[in-house]
């Protein structure tokens, strides 16, 4: 389990935000390239949509780096800051991509734009709620049931990753992927959080 350390899955967050980062980076240089394929996207789309992907790698990177460094170091803050971080991200990519669709994308009406950009709010302030009872010192039924919500989720994120390595051309960032998903169930799984989340 040594491989699945706090240090190791705090690389692996600084790399896979290093990686969005770059990604962004070159998404913002295809928007001023003349790419058949790309021809119904503006420009202004793909750099706001490149913004949101700087801002959630900013978050994971900063994150990496202090459960790297011992900053953050008890394991039911790790959870929790890390479902928080999924929460903010989950909000501003969801506005970022609402509005690049609805000034880049003319097929797409403002209407159906904010309506995607109030779901993304929604669902990120419920994830952020359900972070914030990871941690909050209390073992109710809702910390069983938050429990059992993540263990499910981090499975299938594991699933998921073994799927990025297979397909090759995301194998780096299904690696990263897998080493965080992997840490997080064990850390799920861990006597002193499950006590702490009531099972």
């Amino acid at each position: 389990m040594a491989f699945f350390s706090a240090k190791n899955a705090g690389l692996a967050f600084m790399i896979l935000a290093v990686v969005e980062a770059i990604s962004a980076i070159v998404m913002i240089v295809l928007s001023f390239m003349d790419i058949e394929d790309l021809a119904k996207y503006s420009t202004a789309y793909f750099i706001i949509v490149a913004v949101g992907a700087l801002i959630a790698a900013c978050l994971y990177f900063t994150f990496g780096k202090k459960v790297r460094d011992g900053e953050i170091d008890r394991k039911i803050d790790i959870l929790a800051q890390y479902v928080k971080i999924v929460g903010i991200v989950t909000i501003v990519s969801g506005i970022c991509s609402a509005v690049a669709e609805a000034v880049g994308l003319d097929e797409v009406s403002f209407g159906a734009a904010l309506g995607s950009a109030i779901i993304s709010i929604i669902l990120g302030l419920i994830i952020m709620f359900i972070a914030s009872k990871i941690n909050d010192g209390k073992q109710t039924t809702g910390d069983k049931i938050i429990w059992i919500l993540l263990l499910v989720i981090f499975v299938l994120l594991i699933i998921a990753a073994v799927g990025e390595i297979i397909a090759i051309i995301t194998l780096p960032v299904g690696i990263c992927d897998l080493l965080i998903y992997v840490f997080m169930l064990t850390l799920l799984v861990d006597p002193e959080v499950k006590s702490e989340m009531n099972m």
